[in-house]
């Protein structure tokens, strides 16, 4: 079988980022039987083990969030929106003459900035209200930014004071913690472990491997993800011509389980 990638990885990668940004501080969870049809299914089988770096127990990301509204006047322009100095949305937007639908212009404008590369914004539509969250692997790192948001007539405001301030309505960000590293120097397409980390885990039940799920740094429960938000990379397991080739596949509860090799190569079509 050929390794499988949820949609969300997909339009992560097409959008947003690299593989490495997609996958970068994930881990490997290994289950019994055959791995399910398409990624953003619920797993299947048992939990044989979750790979993590040295064994760790990890933590996993928390995104952190901004929050910004758009008020009053259903007039003028919004301006500016900076965070950490840097300008995220790209040139002033028209007020459309609703609040709700100015905030939805607000977010797309921002996701269209070639020079954002910091945040996704969103908008549900209502209150005027913008979320501004942080792209994975940011962990801590935004957190207090300074968060900025001008017009001209239509009423704007900060509602989170700075960015991931878990005031306002916004989310502090968590840096995930014994998370599996990419390396940093791609060669041909192809990507390989952080040669400094070392991959294993703890088996934590007794059964033959079968397949594995890569999930990323977020918080990912394994179950059904029909909205599209988990970065999930499928493969199966086998002692050769397998995703994933394991000396044996019969795995004893309590035996650390140690990946000494992994790499994966970029689709060339």
């Amino acid at each position: 079988m050929a390794l499988r990638f949820s949609p969300a990885l997909q339009n992560a990668v097409a959008a947003n980022g690299s593989w490495k940004d997609c996958l970068d501080d994930g881990a490997i969870e290994i289950y019994t039987g055959t791995q399910p049809a398409t990624p953003d299914l619920a797993v299947t089988g048992t939990l044989l083990a979750t790979i993590t770096s040295s064994a760790g127990a990890k933590t996993d990301e928390v995104r952190g969030t901004g929050v910004l509204t758009i008020s009053g006047t259903t007039s003028g322009t919004v301006d500016t929106c900076t965070l950490m100095g840097i300008d995220i949305l790209g040139g002033a937007v028209t007020h459309t003459g609703d609040n709700n639908t100015m905030a939805t212009a607000v977010a797309l404008k921002i996701n269209r900035n070639p020079a954002n590369k910091l945040v996704v914004a969103s908008s549900t539509g209502a209150s005027g209200v913008i979320t501004l969250t942080a792209h994975p692997g940011f962990g801590t790192t935004l957190n207090g930014g300074t968060l900025t948001f001008t017009s001209t007539t239509t009423t704007t405001a900060v509602t989170s004071t700075t960015f991931g301030s878990g005031t306002g309505g916004s989310v502090v960000g968590v840096a995930a913690v014994n998370g599996l590293r990419l390396d940093y120097n791609a060669a041909a397409g192809v990507i390989t472990k952080d040669s400094t980390q070392t991959w294993s885990g703890v088996a934590v039940a007794t059964g033959t491997a079968g397949w594995f799920r890569y999930k990323g740094s977020v918080a990912d429960a394994g179950s059904l993800d029909s909205s599209a938000v988990f970065l999930r990379m499928d493969g199966n397991i086998a002692t050769s011509g397998a995703n994933m080739n394991m000396s044996s596949t019969t795995i004893t509860s309590g035996a650390t389980q140690t990946l000494s090799t992994f790499s994966f190569t970029v689709p060339a079509a």
